[in-house]
């Protein structure tokens, strides 16, 4: 009888159908367990070896790992014993030598979340015994698990082994330039590996890009991305389109990022990296309702849930302002996967709007951690310091993001606005430069411009104010801008312009709350708000970073100009904790302005 229930077993893993193998090989080893007359060693291994493979191919993990542990136990004591079945058993299936079945048991630690010894279980075997595959996962489990600069070392170590036999594995191409390992030595290891295919001089290009984005040069990245898709029969391709959009939306030029986002969701419309990172642009292009409302429809008729899909279900509330059922959506993405970068990112911004800002800086540190890249990261730790009053933390975060972002007109205008914004004299007066630098790097950068309109109106230039946001709008009219410069013109005393601008904004966002204020107060006669509207700045605007129209280099605007998506602005926290006598805003930004400062002039 054992013998024809083990036949039948072979025969059902044979066939692939392992739903049905853990069951009979259960009963046949439990058989040969109490008849150990009829049992042999070499029946008995195979039958573990069919159930703890069942088990894996049916993802039960923690049943399998404790099988093939006891596999690997029984594989040593036919070693021991010189059994000559155990050659003929791994010749007839590879799937049953010894490095698979570590592999195995090691991807069944990892899934239990027991890092520590799948990496063990992975070192047991030889350097020359280690396939791409093996270390590959050792790759992985060194830098996502192991602490400190070992960890990053072997890390390194185990991506270089991949790329000597297999130089177009991508994705070890990027671990490598993410850990910091510099471009030109990844592309002469990919170039000099021996199995290198001959003329793949986009793949140089591609190693550039990465090493571009992994550097903090996100518009450089884009541009170098935007040549394959340009000059190479690679045009269009998904994974290309994706990776154009992201340095965009990294960088900030968000309109221009959804419209390569788009496309590719709308020729691949199953690539849930595209749609999660256009589900956050959606967010911040706020024309993009309708199309953002689609996409979640999308996703929700798709009943298979993954960290992507949580995600999206996430950033919907976080847009329908449902802040802790998103947190319930964002913690089961964070759940299933703990490095989902934009996960962290929405979490913290769910913690800002929900006023927990310790827990926000948490979710903006851990992200930091994973992708110290992003330049969000420091806008929401600079938003947590400035709303807890810590004013020297939050200069800090932006001297950081100047020295991160060096190409970046971002980092500078959330300084220049925060120096603006400080009760030191000297450090207001030195947020020209800053905002000067910003508009060096790109001219025509909305936020930065709208920043230096506000400067010179605060200098008595009103009429260079006027005439700088006009000559903005023409070229990218957008709804803050109008309501900005119909405030400026109000105080003016020039009622006909400035109706004419709030109207401008109304007719982009009827239920414009600042339009229909200014329009309320020039009908009551007066040029200035009766509820103390001193000065023409919207307050509310961190770095002025996401809401905005700023044109591309391309001539694309892109949107930068609101907060990290909070009810409480940024410049209202920063002024009401000077004008509450908080000696220690003054007292600290003078060392950190000037180091700043110094950091500028170094990068010129």
């Amino acid at each position: 009888m054992e013998n024809a229930l083990f036949a039948n077993v072979q025969k059902l893993y044979d066939h692939r159908l392992y739903e049905s193998v853990i069951p009979a090989a259960s009963l046949l080893n439990t058989l040969l367990q109490n008849d150990r007359n009829v049992a042999t060693l070499e029946m008995e291994y195979q039958v573990m070896l069919y159930l703890a493979n069942a088990h894996y191919k049916e993802r039960h993990f923690r049943l399998a790992y404790q099988q093939l542990e006891s596999v690997l136990h029984t594989r040593r004591t036919m070693l021991r014993y010189k059994s000559a079945c155990l050659t003929a058993i791994e010749i007839m299936n590879n799937q049953f030598t010894d490095v698979e079945l570590r592999y195995r048991l090691a991807v069944c630690y990892k899934e239990v979340g027991e890092p520590g010894k799948a990496i063990s279980t992975l070192l047991a075997l030889s350097a020359k015994m280690r396939t791409p595959r093996i270390n590959m996962l050792l790759g992985r489990l060194h830098h996502h698990a192991s602490a400190g600069s070992k960890g990053k070392a072997d890390a390194v170590m185990a991506y270089k082994d991949v790329l000597k036999e297999c130089p177009m594995s991508l994705k070890s191409i990027e671990a490598l330039l993410e850990l910091g390992v510099d471009g030109i030595e990844v592309n002469s290891l990919v170039m000099n590996a021996a199995s290198a295919p001959r003329n793949i001089e986009w793949l140089s290009t591609w190693i550039k890009a990465l090493a571009q984005m992994y550097g903090c040069k996100h518009l450089e990245a884009a541009k170098t991305f935007q040549q394959l898709n340009d000059s190479t029969r690679l045009r269009r391709n998904e994974h290309l389109l994706v990776e154009i959009g992201r340095c965009l939306y990294y960088y900030g030029h968000n309109i221009q990022a959804e419209q390569f986002l788009s496309t590719a969701v709308m020729a691949y419309p199953y690539n849930m990296e595209a749609i999660s990172l256009l589900a956050v642009v959606y967010e911040l292009n706020e024309q993009s309702a309708i199309e953002q409302e689609k996409l979640f429809t999308q996703v929700s008729s798709d009943r298979e849930f993954s960290p992507a899909h949580w995600f999206v279900h996430g950033q919907k509330m976080y847009s329908d302002a449902k802040y802790q059922r998103g947190l319930t959506f964002v913690e089961r993405c964070l759940d299933m996967d703990p490095r989902h970068v934009e996960g962290h990112l929405l979490r913290g911004n769910l913690f800002i709007s929900l006023q927990r800002y310790r827990e926000a800086i948490e979710a903006f540190r851990n992200a930091q951690g994973l992708a110290p890249y992003r330049f969000e990261v420091y806008k929401g730790l600079f938003h947590c310091y400035v709303a807890q009053k810590r004013f020297k933390e939050a200069q800090t975060m932006c001297v950081w993001a100047i020295r991160s972002f060096r190409t970046s007109p971002r980092s500078y205008t959330m300084f220049g606005r925060t120096l603006f914004h400080s009760t030191n004299p000297a450090a207001k007066r030195s947020a020209r430069k800053f905002v000067e630098k910003a508009l060096k790097i790109d001219s025509s950068y909305t936020p930065a411009v709208a920043l230096m309109a506000e400067i010179c109106q605060y200098e008595g230039a009103t009429k260079a104010a006027i005439k700088l946001l006009e000559k903005q709008v023409i070229n990218y009219p957008n709804q803050n801008l109008y309501t900005l410069l119909g405030d400026i013109l109000r105080i003016e005393k020039e009622p006909i312009k400035a109706l004419d601008y709030y109207y401008r904004a109304l007719s982009v966002d009827s239920n414009c709350v600042r339009a229909i204020n200014g329009i309320n107060s020039l009908k009551m006669g007066g040029s200035i708000g009766a509820k103390g509207e001193g000065t023409a700045t919207e307050p509310g605007r961190g770095d002025g970073s996401n809401g905005m129209a700023t044109p591309t280099p391309s001539g694309t605007p892109h949107q930068e100009w609101q907060s990290v998506n909070c009810d409480e602005p940024l410049e209202v926290s920063s002024v009401s904790g000077a004008t509450h006598g908080n000696s220690e805003a003054a007292a600290m930004s003078e060392p950190l302005w000037q180091d700043a400062d110094i950091e500028m002039l170094n990068n010129e």
